[in-house]
């Protein structure tokens, strides 16, 4: 744990549903769009859209996740089950380490939080968002 609290503080990117932070100045309904998308995620394939990328991501490199223990090498359906879990009860958060990298998936955001990502990792996870109809951008 010692670990993710250091990562937590390296840059940060996101993988996110929206191209740019929306400002708190904009006339726009963001708290509206985001508190009925996470309650109807499955209409809107969001879950699947966090899901693929995840398994993008295992195609390239070795994983290990953090629900509320470690857990090495698990298969495409215990972490699809995992994220799942989260959207489904609304509770819980999940970490992902990849190397010296760190993925934050949480149940009250529509994005994923990736933070230190080395220049290859920037390159490949930008492609993955995209493939997904995600946006990848550096965090504010």
């Amino acid at each position: 744990m010692e670990n993710i609290d250091k990562l937590l503080e390296a840059p940060c990117y996101v993988v996110d549903f929206l191209p740019k932070r929306v400002s708190k100045e904009t006339n726009g309904q963001f708290f509206e769009v985001e508190n009925y998308l996470l309650n109807h995620h499955e209409w809107y394939g969001l879950r699947d859209r966090f899901v693929r990328f995840i398994l993008k991501v295992m195609c390239y490199y070795s994983v290990s996740f953090c629900q509320n223990d470690w857990m090495e090498e698990l298969s495409p359906e215990q972490m699809a089950e995992m994220i799942d879990i989260i959207m489904e009860k609304h509770s819980c958060d999940m970490n992902i380490l990849i190397k010296d990298t760190l993925i934050q998936f949480g149940w009250d955001c529509l994005h994923m939080s990736v933070y230190n990502p080395d220049e290859e990792m920037c390159e490949l996870f930008e492609q993955i968002a995209v493939s997904e109809g995600l946006f990848w951008r550096k965090a504010d």
